[in-house]
């Protein structure tokens, strides 16, 4: 009889046990996803008038190009390679680009999705209307950052439509003195 009581009372706090023991529960959670982002857009940019006599800044607007790498980490946050081209043509035409790696915070985790980011890199600008070949006027390659704010829209799938503004500054050289800055409208896919 002791054996079947001890038998019972170890077989109750084995239950008990078990029925006291929580498993966590898994949150449903969407998958991350790395994508290719292409993006086309406005952009409006700044650069110098003439060399020396006049170094009042003008502003050009031109077409922007945006494509890259997003490599999400969590539903959050994402690692960003991004290039920008804005180019003007015309009579004159000029370029300005830039390379940047950075980051990238999702707000939400809704359809429609807030973002902010940014990235440092190198950057390029180019003016044809310069006809000495001086560093800083006609062309200048240098530190680059820039910033950005948009919306993903459908970003729990793994096709995405973007909308944003951006800014971005190419110094020349390290010389931020001399810099030709950009604000930048764009609509994208990453897929």
């Amino acid at each position: 009889m002791k054996k079947i009581l001890v038998l019972i009372s170890f077989l109750a706090l084995a239950a008990f046990a078990q029925s006291n023991t929580i498993e966590p529960e898994r949150a449903l959670q969407r998958p991350v996803y790395n994508f290719n982002t292409f993006a086309m857009g406005i952009s409006f940019w700044s650069n110098y008038e003439k060399s020396g006599v006049n170094d009042k800044k003008d502003h050009e607007t031109g077409f922007l190009f945006r494509f890259g790498r997003i490599w999400e980490m969590t539903n959050h946050g994402a690692i960003t390679a991004l290039s920008h081209i804005n180019a003007s043509l015309g009579d004159t035409w000029e370029v300005h680009g830039n390379m940047l790696l950075g980051g990238r915070y999702s707000i939400l985790e809704s359809d429609i999705c807030p973002f902010v980011g940014g990235g440092a890199g190198v950057g390029l600008q180019f003016d044809s209307h310069f006809d000495d070949w001086d560093f800083g006027e006609k062309y200048a390659v240098g530190m680059s950052f820039g910033f950005e704010v948009g919306a993903t829209i459908f970003h729990n799938s793994s096709l995405q439509l973007e909308v944003g503004f951006g800014y971005d500054i190419v110094a020349s050289g390290l010389d931020f003195k001399k810099s030709f800055d950009s604000f930048n409208l764009f609509f994208g896919l990453n897929y």
